[in-house]
């Protein structure tokens, strides 16, 4: 591609301002050429922030107008299949919030879109951007530690306040650009899909199933929504493809100002990888002795969240050659998130369906 490429953002809420939309804004290597939001004020306090003239109530309003090559979607969770669907059939590349969708079906629909129409789409999965991640991948991908045995997964943090729809509690951490989120997109389930899970975990087992490169087969969970009306604290186990098996717990309710612990380690027939998400940092050790770390002035960002919404431009100039999200490995996140949800429901060992399985 010789233009630069022209991109919009679809939501301007919090997640847009304080990122995505200052990102493409400074980057050099894109055109940011409009903003869409069925919410009026939102659009207008955005659009003026950042000086962007154009400004659309919807997708469809926007295609009828204006030539797009990428877009940023960073709606409600319930809204990314229908805006990614409309957006990949008029032939735009997409760069997608995760959860990447609330249902496994949509995901895979959205997958084999992109793929029939040669479209690049890639997942809001901030932490594979860190070196951390890109290491772990490739170690296990070179299987350092031979073949995969056990995974064990933490992932505490600080989002009780937005299950509760009281985002405002936590104003004076995040300093918004403009809004925080609206009080119902973590709480209402109908939005987000579900609390804990759908908000946090997503982030736990996109990074697994993508390290591993492996679907889940089976899930058992256990969910506490405390008073809330979605889940604030979960347990999971899982086996996955190649008789791989794992556990995660995930907590919501670490308190105001409390320091995130996000942790994996994977145990191989031949050594283990530790990895701290949170802080960057990994360790790969095996039986022929050999240990290497990322550490120090190796960890680089810990959370590069301007990254995300860039790299949908460096695939569509080809700058960048590796999707670090591929929109296959999450949606696979989102069965894995599908099984959980029904196995906590129901009590039960949700067996992961195949039939709506794209294929690696």
């Amino acid at each position: 591609m010789s233009a630069k490429p022209r991109i919009a953002v679809v939501g301007t809420g919090w997640w847009s301002t304080e990122f995505h939309i200052p990102s493409l804004k400074k980057y050099q290597d894109c055109e940011l050429v409009a903003l869409i939001d069925p919410n009026g004020e939102k659009l207008k306090k955005a659009q003026d922030m950042f000086g962007i003239p154009s400004g659309y109530a919807s997708v469809t309003e926007a295609l009828a107008e204006i030539k797009l090559d990428g877009a940023i979607i960073a709606t409600p969770s319930a809204m990314h299949y229908p805006v990614t669907k409309e957006l990949l059939e008029n032939g735009v590349h997409v760069m997608v919030e995760k959860p990447f969708t609330i249902f496994a079906s949509e995901a895979y629909e959205i997958v084999n879109l992109a793929k029939a129409k040669s479209l690049h789409l890639t997942i809001g999965y901030t932490f594979q951007h860190t070196n951390a991640a890109k290491a772990l991948k490739q170690a296990l991908d070179n299987q350092e530690i031979g073949e995969i045995l056990l995974v064990n997964g933490l992932f505490a943090s600080m989002a009780e306040a937005y299950y509760r729809g009281v985002p405002e509690q936590y104003k004076g951490i995040f300093n918004w650009a403009i809004t925080g989120p609206d009080p119902q997109t973590f709480s209402d389930p109908k939005l987000a899909g579900g609390g804990q899970g759908q908000t946090q975990v997503s982030h736990a087992i996109g990074m697994i199933l993508h390290a591993i490169n492996q679907r889940a087969t089976q899930v058992v969970a256990f969910m506490e929504n405390r008073d809330l009306n979605v889940d604030l604290v979960d347990a999971m186990a899982f086996t996955c493809e190649a008789n791989i098996i794992g556990n995660l717990g995930s907590t919501g309710n670490l308190r105001d100002g409390d320091k995130h612990q996000q942790e994996f380690r994977y145990y191989g027939t031949k050594g283990y990888i530790l990895h701290d998400m949170r802080n960057g940092q990994l360790l790969v050790r095996n039986d022929k002795g050999n240990q290497y770390e990322i550490s120090g002035e190796d960890i680089g960002d810990i959370y590069p969240a301007l990254n995300t919404s860039r790299h949908l431009v460096d695939l569509i100039t080809g700058k960048a050659k590796i999707n670090l999200a591929p929109g296959l490995q999450a949606a696979w996140a989102v069965e894995f998130l599908e099984a959980a949800y029904k196995s906590a429901s129901t009590n039960s060992i949700v067996k992961v369906k195949p039939n709506i399985r794209s294929g690696k």
